[in-house]
């Protein structure tokens, strides 16, 4: 795996909040809620292997979300996230697939909420 350089933490909770403004409304809203419940709960973890982890998978989606929000087609909707790869979601705890199961669900209101708005 290449090395790079990780931002501060709240350098990183900064830029994750300022692009989750080029998100729908209804995307930004359970980003922004997604983003500083995740950063509360980790703010007193003291392993620096758990701390360079959680920042280097933050600055992964940062990135990613960068090269997606970038791509503006006038025309055509805007598809945002990835699929996660099999090999991570094995390395998931119990607790983070019951987390990726609640944001999932989460997200699906958001978008039919938004579908049914306009």
């Amino acid at each position: 795996m290449a090395h790079k350089n990780l931002l501060p933490p709240l350098t990183l909770y900064r830029q994750l909040l300022r692009v989750h403004r080029k998100l729908p409304p209804s995307l930004r809203l359970l980003g922004d809620d997604y983003v500083k419940s995740e950063f509360k709960r980790h703010k007193d973890i003291t392993n620096p292997i758990h701390i360079v982890g959680f920042l280097n998978e933050w600055q992964s989606y940062l990135e990613e979300i960068k090269k997606q929000t970038s791509i503006l087609v006038s025309s055509e909707e805007i598809k945002f996230g990835k699929k996660i790869e099999l090999e991570n979601l094995e390395k998931f705890s119990d607790q983070q697939l019951g987390q990726l199961y609640e944001l999932r669900n989460e997200t699906k209101v958001a978008i039919e909420r938004r579908k049914k708005s306009e």
